[in-house]
């Protein structure tokens, strides 16, 4: 029998119909995976933004995915912070988030999920993204002829940034080829 109770007193019972009964069986749930091990991040570049791969060491078990959860917040060494963003349902041991805020520091958790039961939460590991820089927004191909050779020059406009230029990379390649290279000013 089921009632509510308040300070002044509880409110009429609700007949569940087991009133008499002897004994009642609760399921019992399996035992939660163990904990994720091994977690480790790696930086990137995604589709112009930086971005987060995150790996983990294969808990053992039939039917294990995994939940990641991740933040700005640090959350504790075992628990992340209530406002975490999920990724759930991963079937392998590693995933990538993207579309992340340049320069900032990620925090993130993995737990292995098995029947619904969930396991206890990774030790926290953390990164920061990449600064990845704006587009740049004009590039000027010229062609000179000498008496030995052709020159081709190439200049640029330097992007917008708050950030420092390291260098530039330059991709090319020589006619029809499928193939490209890579020259660093």
């Amino acid at each position: 029998m089921v009632a509510a109770k308040t300070s002044k007193g509880i409110g009429p019972y609700v007949d569940n119909g087991l009133e008499g009964a002897t004994s009642i069986i609760s399921p019992t749930l399996p035992p939660p995976p163990s904990q994720v091990q091994g977690v480790t991040v790696t930086r990137g570049v995604a589709d112009g933004s930086p971005s987060l791969t995150v790996s983990w060491t294969a808990v053992s078990g039939t039917g294990i995915t995994y939940t990641m959860r991740y933040s700005t917040s640090s959350g504790t060494t075992t628990e992340p912070p209530s406002g975490a963003s999920t990724q759930s349902g991963i079937a392998g041991t590693s995933t990538t988030l993207s579309g992340l805020t340049q320069g900032t520091m990620y925090y993130i958790w993995v737990s292995a999920v098995s029947s619904d039961v969930q396991g206890p939460y990774s030790i926290r590991v953390s990164e920061t993204t990449f600064e990845v820089p704006q587009r740049i927004s004009s590039v000027d191909v010229n062609r000179t002829i000498t008496e030995d050779q052709p020159l081709l020059t190439v200049a640029w406009s330097t992007p917008s940034s708050d950030r420092t230029i390291q260098h530039y990379q330059v991709d090319y390649r020589v006619g029809t080829s499928a193939s490209w290279s890579t020259w660093s000013p």
